[in-house]
């Protein structure tokens, strides 16, 4: 997808009029658009044509959905068989309990993705078209859409959302885009399903999403409240109401979305750190989100818990976790912080830079963020080819990418257990 995107933004037709891109912008911001990040070196507003617009909104939409998902779609489409191992990658996608009814989720994140976006686009329209005229406003409104719900952060104005900092309407329609696209298809399903049926409790997994996003959002939208509101002028000139929206939303797109109403460059560096930590745990799994999942945070801090309480088990809320999960939560949290640390090892090995900026931009990359303090295209091209990779392996998954590069081995032979001084 990545490569076919490439070669599409390279065509002269996808550039507008007096710009010059570099293949390493184009293939950039392929990677970029399929990894659903928003990070770009040259302004997607201006350097690309309606025509490379296009082709970003569906490598964004592509990848937001994963094209697993959409060879099963145009399978069935197509009234073809789906085997059981493509049975067997949906479900381990999605995380379905069987392998024979997964393909009823699929039309399921068909159907809520095409409703949840045109909706979205319409709630838009109103703000838009006075602004830019019927045509150009309902593309504008499709394009945020798309990219909000995708959880992209590709914007087709200049300044991001900037300009729409205390518009209550546009804030609100991008924030549950984008919150919709992070809780995940699983959840969106159950609870679509929790309308038919009765007195059914949600599973854990719903409930540990629901719970974590929320109070995310909260204790985010508090924190840089205050801090911003003690630091940065242009955060406190404006009207309460205003910045009481753009806390929340600027709370909830760092999770993983990428749009700002707030200028990145000008918050304190206590809000960029808090940002950033956001923007590492992300939105939720088998979504539109990137970062390592809230579900793998609650775990990691339920295991961080039952060691210092000395409990044998780890539980969340009224359920024990397996020790496969649990471990798989610590070895996660674990490679993703060797990832980030070494994103920005070579970050400054290959052109430096102020260390909180190189470190966000890290973050954001690995996290499929999109935030930035501006120094995307200035970056060098070592540093550029760094982002790529970070953003690449953001997409798939640390623990994903970790395993596709090992050959697993199955031990046949029970060495003696020990114990070793460790703290």
């Amino acid at each position: 997808m990545i490569l076919i995107g490439f070669g599409l933004l390279m065509l002269p037709e996808c550039h507008a009029a007096g710009q010059t891109i570099t293949p390493l912008d184009s293939f950039f911001t392929a990677t970029s658009a399929v990894c659903v990040t928003g990070l770009i070196t040259v302004d997607t507003a201006t350097a690309w044509s309606r025509t490379g617009q296009i082709v970003i909104l569906i490598l964004l939409q592509l990848g937001g959905i994963g094209i697993v998902t959409f060879g099963a779609l145009f399978a069935l489409l197509l009234g073809q068989k789906i085997s059981f191992r493509q049975r067997a990658l949906l479900k381990e996608q999605y995380g379905q309990t069987t392998v024979v009814n997964i393909l009823s989720l699929i039309p399921i994140v068909a159907g809520t993705t095409i409703v949840i976006e045109l909706l979205g686009a319409a709630f838009l329209l109103p703000a838009f078209v006075p602004q830019y005229g019927t045509l150009d406003g309902i593309w504008h409104a499709i394009f945020q859409a798309v990219s909000a719900f995708c959880n992209a952060g590709f914007s087709t104005f200049p300044d991001s959302l900037e300009p729409y900092k205390g518009a209550l309407s546009v804030n609100v329609a991008i924030g549950l885009l984008i919150i919709l696209g992070g809780l995940g298809f699983p959840v969106i399903a159950e609870l679509l399903e929790l309308r038919h049926a009765r007195k059914k409790r949600l599973t854990l997994h719903t409930r540990v999403v629901l719970w974590t996003s929320g109070i995310l959002i909260v204790v985010g939208a508090i924190v840089l409240y205050l801090v911003e509101a003690s630091q940065n002028p242009d955060f406190s000139e404006l009207p309460v109401k205003s910045r009481f929206i753009t806390s929340i939303f600027q709370s909830i797109t760092a999770r993983t979305a990428g749009f700002s109403t707030l200028r990145i460059s000008a918050m304190a560096p206590a809000s960029l750190i808090a940002l950033q930590l956001l923007m590492i745990i992300g939105g939720s799994p088998s979504g539109t989100a990137g970062g390592i999942k809230t579900t793998t945070f609650v775990a990691g801090l339920a295991a961080i818990k039952s060691v210092l309480t000395g409990q044998a088990d780890t539980k969340i809320l009224d359920r024990r976790l397996e020790r496969g999960t649990v471990k798989r939560s610590l070895v996660l949290l674990l490679i993703a912080g060797l990832v980030i640390m070494s994103g920005i090892f070579f970050m400054m090995l290959t052109g430096g830079g102020n260390f909180l900026e190189i470190g966000f931009e890290t973050v954001s990359a690995f996290g499929t963020v999109g935030l930035s303090t501006g120094i995307t295209s200035s970056l060098s091209t070592g540093q550029r080819i760094v982002i790529i990779f970070l953003m690449f392996i953001g997409r798939l998954g640390p623990m994903t990418f970790a395993l596709a590069l090992s050959s697993p081995k199955h031990e046949t032979i029970k060495f003696p257990e020990t114990d070793l001084l460790t703290g």
